[in-house]
């Protein structure tokens, strides 16, 4: 059941709170006015229980952490209408899909504090204007790096970009991972004791020990995986350390 709170109405309050965060923002003020608030402070149980139910998280206390990030993420997409900003961790965006599937609840949420419906078409590696969460009105936007993303976040949140943004931070032997498809179809070369992973041009993305050699046959086999999976006489620790290597290289993501 969604929450019954008083919201002020969808007038001019968010050109004006778009402009004070432009304003404000080359001065390190953070600018978050009563309907941001609210919107930030909205409960939804029934999405932590998904999390949950689905295993996206192990407490409560992570799902919590994922759609409180979640939420911020819609803000922060809305008070930058000129530029598009792209998802850039798997567990946030699982919170955001999990929000989406209770369709009438979601519906409301963004019209209630954002006056729309909050589109969900999260795009992180893109070479054209692109839309992210916020609201396009038709215009051409600048894709934001991750850094624009971090700088905003920072500024207007007034602390530190939490772990949960950085996938290679939250990875573990229970976390499921997909290879990403966008690198393009990659291979492997075996030399010196070594296995490298290249793209189709022969760049390496990653070079590590052989004994990794069956877990990246396996990944580019399998396309999805827990990390526990992976095969060869690797160790827990070893695995994690591998998909890390793969995470930041690009190669693999959480599964959202």
């Amino acid at each position: 059941m969604s929450q019954s709170i008083d919201v002020p109405p969808v007038t001019g309050d968010v050109a004006g709170s778009i402009e004070e965060f432009r304003s404000d923002a080359a001065s390190g003020i953070a600018v978050l006015d009563s309907r941001w608030a609210l919107a930030l402070e909205f409960e939804a149980p029934y999405v932590l229980d998904r999390l949950l139910s689905e295993g996206v998280v192990d407490t409560r206390c992570q799902a919590q952490e994922l759609f409180s990030e979640a939420k911020k993420y819609l803000v922060l997409c809305e008070l930058s209408p000129d530029t598009a900003i792209g998802m850039y961790s798997g567990l946030v965006d699982a919170a955001w899909h999990a929000f989406i599937l209770f369709t009438a609840e979601y519906i409301e949420y963004g019209q209630r504090f954002f006056g729309h419906y909050l589109a969900h078409s999260p795009a992180v590696v893109e070479s054209r204007p692109s839309v992210g969460a916020g609201h396009s009105r038709g215009r051409l936007r600048r894709k934001a790096t991750f850094l624009d993303f971090r700088c905003r976040y920072e500024t207007l949140f007034q602390r530190p970009l939490p772990d949960v943004w950085y996938d290679e931070r939250c990875i573990c032997p229970s976390r499921r991972m997909i290879r990403e498809g966008r690198v393009g179809p990659l291979s492997l070369t075996r030399h010196d004791g070594c296995v490298e992973l290249r793209r189709p041009n022969g760049a390496s993305l990653v070079s590590v020990n052989e004994l990794a050699y069956p877990a990246l046959q396996f990944i580019l086999a399998t396309g999805a995986f827990y990390v526990r999976e992976l095969p060869g006489e690797l160790t827990d620790e070893e695995k994690v350390g591998l998909t890390q290597a793969l995470a930041r290289c690009g190669a693999v993501r959480i599964a959202a």
